[in-house]
Parts: structure tokens; sequence; C-alpha cells
């Protein structure tokens, strides 16, 4: 693809935003790391990687959950919450901790969700880039391109993209968060196969991250059992509003 047809795929856009859909296409074409698929090596994430492959094979899930550690500890920490808010959905959770776009692109393509055909697909992934460094643009292409991966190999499936969640860490994450989640929902807002889901109303307090809504109060990025279940209660009602 070349790159008009990347800049023009992030079309219809306001005059503020062009600059920013320009970089994010350069970004997508430049060895953006954010974009390029690769596994991580720690010896339980290959473990992991290996149930998940296998958990797979013997699934029919209606419902998966796909991102970093905010999703799996719905699995780890919260299993309480996962069987009462998504276990009578069918749902596969397929988070694995510390993951950034660049892993689950490869964890997508290698075999996670081989033979699947979910109705839905809940998003969380990016916190960890920013957190690392990327930049908006960089992050904002890997975004897309794990939710075109999704849609790519289940075309039948909806994808609910959640924004990366409001954190206290640094003053520079926050805003390339809040430029990230500002682009994904632009470049979606038409879209028939994917929606975006904006989640920050439920761990703010006066307009600032509520640090007792996390587990790591002093740096708020993963939240605790109350968060999560908010953000339970937010995503089973989007995705199924009449019950």
């Amino acid at each position: 693809m070349t790159l008009v047809s990347r800049i023009r795929s992030l079309l219809p856009l306001t005059a503020a935003t062009f600059l920013f859909a320009a970089r994010i296409a350069l970004a997508q074409l430049s060895g953006n790391i954010a974009t390029t698929p690769v596994p991580r090596t720690a010896s339980w994430w290959i473990a992991r990687h290996q149930q998940k492959l296998s958990e797979v094979q013997h699934s029919n899930p209606s419902l998966v959950f796909v991102g970093d550690s905010i999703t799996q500890n719905y699995e780890s920490l919260y299993p309480d919450l996962w069987n009462q808010f998504f276990s009578p959905h069918q749902a596969l959770n397929l988070g694995f901790s510390g993951d950034e776009t660049q892993h689950l692109l490869w964890r997508i393509q290698n075999g996670e969700l081989q033979g699947l055909n979910p109705a839905n697909v809940v998003l969380l992934i990016g916190t960890n880039n920013t957190a690392r460094g990327q930049t908006a643009p960089q992050v904002t292409a890997g975004i897309i391109a794990c939710v075109e991966d999704l849609h790519r190999l289940l075309p039948t499936a909806k994808i609910l993209i959640l924004n990366i969640l409001p954190t206290a860490i640094t003053q520079e994450k926050s805003t390339k968060d809040k430029l990230i989640n500002r682009n994904i929902n632009h470049h979606y807002a038409h879209s028939p196969y994917a929606q975006t889901l904006d989640l920050t109303h439920l761990f703010e307090t006066n307009g600032a991250t509520d640090p007792t809504l996390f587990y790591d109060p002093e740096a708020p990025l993963h939240p605790n059992v109350e968060g999560q279940r908010r953000m339970a209660e937010a995503v089973l009602q989007t995705l199924y509003p009449r019950q």
C-alpha cells in the first residue's frame, strides 16, 4: 500500500487532524515498532501462548477478549468477575500481561484465533506502548493494525475497541493516550465492523484519575476489583444492551 493510499484510508479528516494522519501513515511505512509483529521471550509468555493455542483448539467462544494485563487480570486476579460477567457468553481470555501492539499482532498471526468464529471481540491494547516511550502516531498505527488483523481473521465478528484507560504515571503518557484515543475514535467512527468505547468517566473523579480504583495507586495503571467491575459492566451493557 502506498503512502497516499494509507493516508486516504484515514479520511474523512478535518484539517486539524490531517497532519496527524500523515504521521500515522509514515509510521506504518517506516519500520514502526508498534506495527512490526514480534514475540516476547519470557518463559511464562511462551508457555501461556502454547496454553492458549491448545485452549483455542477445544473451544468455540462467542466472545473473545484480546489485550494486555488489564484483560489477563480478569482471568488471573478476578476470576469471580470473569465468571459473573463474561463466562455466560462463552468468553475466551487472550490477555497477556505487559503486551504491546506488536506482541498482540504476533499472537494474532500465530494461531491464537485459528478456527474461531466469535460474534464479538473486545480489544484493549496500547498503554504499554506509550509507557515505554512510543509516540502517539506509532501507537495509533499499531492499534489500527491490530483491529485490521482481527477483522481479516474474524470477518463476521464485531470488534469493540476500548480506549486506553486513564492513568497518572506521567503527563506525557496521559497526553499521548488521549491523542491516540481521539484518533482511533475518529478512524472507526463509521466502521461497519468496529466501534470504540470510552471508559474514562468510570476511572475519574472531578476530572482526575481516581487512584482508589487501581491496585497500584502510587502510579495508577491497573484497575483493582472495583475498577474492573465498572469496566465489565460497561462492556457487557455495550455488547448486550437488552440483557
